[in-house]
């Protein structure tokens, strides 16, 4: 089973996404974050969905797109 976790920046952006939207419209705020959130358990499911991020670390992460 593939375990999910978010690294401090996707954590960290994901607040900033929520605190832009909120400043308007909380609920969409809300929504967005959830919809977010949503995607990426479907790497659950499809562990190889979306890029693979190159880095240095042996870390396996995943850059899912969001969104139309």
């Amino acid at each position: 089973m593939v375990q999910i976790n978010w690294t401090g920046e996707a954590q960290s952006w994901l607040k900033d996404i929520y605190d832009y939207i909120a400043a308007d419209n909380p609920e969409a705020a809300a929504r967005t974050a959830e919809g977010i959130y949503e995607k990426a358990q479907l790497l659950k499911k499809y562990p190889e969905a979306g890029y693979r991020y190159e880095s240095q670390s042996s870390r396996h992460v995943r850059i899912l797109l969001y969104g139309h």
